[in-house]
């Protein structure tokens, strides 16, 4: 994983180079931390590109932007095609390679095929590739988006593109401010609805889309989409488990592709249990693990993690995390993920980055993606129930199901009235597109109501659900009930705030590469083809993937209930170890002062959550959260810091 940035301006501007300079090698030093090895910058007539390395694959010579002499075709890319060695294989009759890199592939793979290459690679990616012989930057991001690539196209026509917003900013090209309508989407949703970001003007490129910048036009094509809709295959276990062993060991023997060691983040958890097993088996036995630790017992699963390490004899270390930690950690978290949240779950995520990065390391194995693909989440679970209580909606017996899922719940929630008001949500509509998000998306919905009343009406009419549905194509309404589920949740908060907010920014902060087997192409679209009952067998989740693990992981493991990942919000921000960027930020005036949330709401719920003994809801921390994030939001970016001066002059610049 690297970073990227760039944007075209218009042929023989040869008056200008010094200001192009400028810009491109601010633009380049701003996402320093993602690519700290070299930072590089090339001016071409008609395009300036830039790149900050994070070298893993070829370090020698694998150097950006890559340039194609012949054609004068030139990349910048940031991420990995794992099949490299394969594509190259494919192509070294027809390109003479010079470098073992991957970039270099996605070169002669263009010459070869054009931009429906991309069809054809195995991996994460967002790159750019600027092609002089017709004038036109071509742009392409993986088929999940675990690599960010932002745009904002420019007065006169042209373009600018980097991984990360700030990058923009720091070229002088784009003005920051926050886009309203993203932060409401935000707020509902866990992420704005792409192209839409947390800022006017920056566009992001949706997962699974090429696009063409051409004499001022750009012009998007999704080239993938994920397929819930495929015919199950028929219910044949032993089949299945071999077909399941065969694709999840070459998604992993894939990512352990490096010229550097890789190692795996360890949660306790099946997920990432099973990937350590499966690397560990590969690797002869020379893993390393991480894990983060809590010191809030209600948070921490060291126990689990150290059982999982001892089994499989890996190298293991943990981080742990206070309160006051989290607090100290959240500005830096909004910093680099560039979007609102309702969570402090990252975190945890950047502290366990740096820790990793601390040891010398510059690539985890992580299990992202098992639980959308396997139907791990209560999500699911619920709508299993949901589906059928609205078979019968005045049942008094149906609803009871949901103790089974959320036995946390006091006896007072789980009477059958707050259970229906809760869960009941859209019962007379259960075919509708998005009836098995409507409950997640109704409780964090509840934040709208601190919108300061000016914003609130600037916004009015933005339904934020509306906006995601309006992306779905046609034919998922007619999928199965957890079919729609699936595809709602891989294009919402797994692409929107999992490998985003918590996954690529938190790695990269540190300057580490993710990599998520789970959500490889051929572990996807195998997932598809399960038949739903084999991945959820009533309301045991992900059945088959247990199958499967038996004898590679411990039963302790297998045995356990579903644990979903969580991290302190309001002892972090209004406890004893609060710290005092969040009193300055959430006092009345400064939340006035930007605008979007009504100060004496925030008001009186600061005093609600710093209460001694005070009874903590969901729906009041994710409220507090979404607050302070959005403050810290507006501190980094309307006001941004000039990037250093010496990161500037530390970018080696070329011409062409």
């Amino acid at each position: 994983m690297c970073g990227i940035a760039g944007f075209t301006f218009p042929a023989g501007t040869g008056t200008a180079p010094a200001l192009h300079a400028d810009r491109l090698r601010r633009m380049t030093a701003s996402i320093k931390h993602r690519g700290p090895d070299a930072q590089r910058a090339l001016l071409l007539d008609g395009a300036a590109l830039g790149h900050a390395r994070l070298s893993i694959v070829d370090l020698a010579s694998g150097h950006q932007p890559m340039r194609d002499e012949a054609t004068g075709l030139t990349v910048v890319f940031n991420g990995e095609i794992f099949n490299h060695v394969e594509l190259r294989e494919q192509l070294a009759g027809a390109y003479a390679f010079r470098t073992r890199s991957d970039t270099e592939v996605i070169l002669a793979a263009f010459l070869a095929w054009g931009i429906d290459c991309v069809r054809r690679f195995e991996g994460q990616w967002a790159f750019a590739l600027w092609d002089p012989r017709d004038r036109t930057l071509w742009m392409s991001r993986d088929r999940v988006g675990i690599c960010p690539l932002f745009y904002a196209t420019l007065p006169g026509g042209d373009l600018a593109f980097a991984s990360e917003a700030k990058a923009l900013f720091a070229s002088g090209l784009v003005t920051p401010a926050l886009d309203a309508r993203g932060l409401k989407q935000t707020f509902q949703l866990w992420a704005p609805v792409a192209p839409r970001t947390s800022f006017e003007g920056v566009s992001l490129l949706p997962p699974a889309h090429t696009a063409r910048w051409r004499d001022g036009e750009l012009r998007l094509q999704r080239y993938w989409d994920l397929d819930f809709g495929v015919t199950p295959d028929a219910p044949d276990a032993p089949r299945l488990l071999e077909e399941l062993g065969a694709v999840l060991d070459r998604a992993v023997r894939l990512r352990l592709r490096a010229d550097v060691p890789v190692a795996a983040y360890l949660s306790g958890g099946l997920d990432s249990s099973l990937l350590c097993a499966l690397a560990q088996e590969q690797l002869g036995g020379t893993l390393r693990t991480f894990s983060v630790g809590f010191a809030h017992a209600r948070f921490d699963e060291r126990t689990h993690q150290a059982t999982v390490a001892e089994q499989l004899r890996t190298e293991h270390r943990v981080v742990e995390m206070r309160d006051g930690d989290i607090g100290a950690l959240v500005p830096g978290v909004i910093f680099h993920a560039e979007q609102a949240m309702m969570r402090s779950a990252p975190a945890p995520f950047l502290r366990l980055s740096g820790w990793v990065r601390d040891h010398g390391i510059k690539v985890v194995l992580t299990g992202e993606g098992s639980d959308e693909m396997f139907l791990g989440y209560d999500l699911f679970k619920e709508t299993q129930v949901r589906q059928f209580w609205a078979r019968q909606p005045a049942s008094k017996y149906r609803p009871m199901l949901l103790r089974r899922l959320y036995p946390t719940l006091s006896v007072s929630q789980q009477s059958v009235e707050l259970l229906r008001e809760f869960f009941g949500q859209g019962l007379e509509s259960p075919d509708a597109l998005a009836f098995s998000h409507l409950v997640r998306w109704g409780n964090s919905g509840r934040i709208l109501r601190f919108l300061a009343p000016e914003f609130a009406a600037k916004v009015a009419d933005e339904d934020p659900v509306a906006s995601v549905l309006a992306t779905v194509p046609g034919a998922v309404a007619g999928w199965r009930p957890l079919a729609r589920a699936q595809y709602l949740e891989a294009r919402t908060l797994l692409s929107g705030y999992l490998l985003s907010a918590q996954g690529d920014r938190m790695l990269l902060g540190n300057a580490v590469e993710g990599r998520f087997p789970f959500l490889d192409t051929g572990v996807m679209e195998f997932a598809a083809r399960v038949p739903e009952r084999l991945r959820l067998r009533g309301l045991d989740e992900k059945y088959l993937l247990k199958r499967f693990s038996r004898g590679r992981v411990p039963a302790s493991i297998l045995e356990r209930s579903k644990f979903p990942y969580r991290a302190p919000i309001a002892g972090a921000l209004v406890g004893p170890e609060a710290p005092a960027w969040a009193r300055e930020l959430l006092a009345p005036e400064a939340v006035a002062a930007t605008g979007v949330f009504d100060a004496r709401k925030v008001e009186r719920l600061v005093a609600k959550l710093r209460a001694p003994n005070s009874a903590e809801s969901e729906a009041d921390t994710m409220a507090l959260f979404a607050v302070a994030s959005t403050q810290l939001l507006a501190h980094h970016f309307l006001s941004p810091r000039p990037v250093p001066q010496a990161d500037v002059d530390a970018v080696q610049l070329e011409a062409a």
